[in-house]
């Protein structure tokens, strides 16, 4: 346990360091839109490193992160936007791992080689894809060509409004899922202890989407939480496409409206974020590994 929180710690530090030297380069790039105006900007003006550092440390602690360019406090624009992009995430991670496993384990159910090789092209297909391409198909049809779901925005609580961003999300997390389940089904369908099942006269249903599925649950479980980290700290590109109030198009604003204290503060929350549930992966798989006493 100790050791868990001096490599926070530690972390801790070496992010705060790079977050305060983004905010302070950013800053001093702010000049460079004033360059032929003739105004003089003694705000911009460079400070030392370390007094940057302090001012970044006495924002997060005293001041709510400071004061946006929009007028509010920056803790409260990230919360305010953080529900949008929980609500997302949540669904992005269902979406992904319902269909993985549920088509992964059906490939077992039915014996379906071709299945197999149909899902397998199209994981591999979706990850090779950008994403803002399937953000775009997803519109074309289901906005323009159908007109079942809205092209963008959030209404709270409504998930009628994140059904094409987390869709798209959620696309690639099925890809990945599913590339890793379905060689790993197949080898439970093929082990040991299913025989043993089979000679018992187990049904077949219940061997594959009960004993098959806890096998592969664990390892699973891992990469969702990893998964789930990366969406809770915002996804730019789709949450810009679909003009979706969350974490990662305050991100892609405070970055291009050269927002400082905004995109320090950022920074901070995705790194933290990222970083504790990572640390969650870790610890879930040397638990399911049974090593878990033996973690420093």
């Amino acid at each position: 346990m100790k050791s868990e929180v001096f490599r926070f710690l530690y972390f801790l530090l070496l992010l705060s360091l790079v977050s305060s030297f983004v905010s302070d380069y950013h800053t001093k790039d702010k000049s460079f839109l004033y360059a032929d105006s003739g105004i003089s900007i003694e705000e911009l003006s460079q400070k030392e490193f370390f007094q940057s550092y302090f001012d970044f440390w006495k924002r997060l602690f005293l001041e709510a992160g400071g004061i946006t360019q929009s007028g509010e406090t920056v803790y409260e624009h990230i919360g305010s936007r953080f529900y949008a992009t929980l609500h997302l995430a949540v669904f992005g991670v269902l979406f992904g791992a319902i269909f993985a496993f549920g088509l992964s384990l059906l490939t077992v159910y039915l014996r379906s080689k071709k299945l197999y090789n149909f899902i397998y092209f199209i994981s591999n297909f979706t990850l090779s894809t950008p994403v803002f391409i399937v953000a775009i198909l997803l519109l074309i049809v289901f906005f323009y060509k159908l007109d079942l779901f809205p092209p963008g925005g959030y209404e709270s609580g409504n998930t009628y409004y994140i059904v094409l961003p987390g869709v798209t999300l959620g696309s690639r997390i099925f890809a990945r899922l599913a590339l890793y389940l379905l060689p790993e089904v197949q080898k439970e369908s093929k082990s040991k202890y299913t025989l043993l099942l089979l000679t018992r006269s187990y049904p077949w249903s219940h061997i594959v989407f009960v004993e098959i599925f806890l096998k592969v649950l664990p390892v699973t479980l891992i990469l969702l939480v990893l998964d789930f980290g990366s969406l809770l700290s915002g996804a730019m590109v789709v949450e810009e496409i679909f003009f979706f109030p969350g974490v990662g198009k305050s991100l892609y604003y405070s970055i291009k409206s050269m927002d400082t204290y905004l995109l320090s503060t950022l920074l901070m929350y995705s790194g933290v974020l990222f970083y504790l549930l990572n640390r969650v992966g870790f610890h879930l798989q040397n638990y399911f590994s049974g090593e878990y006493q033996n973690v420093p």
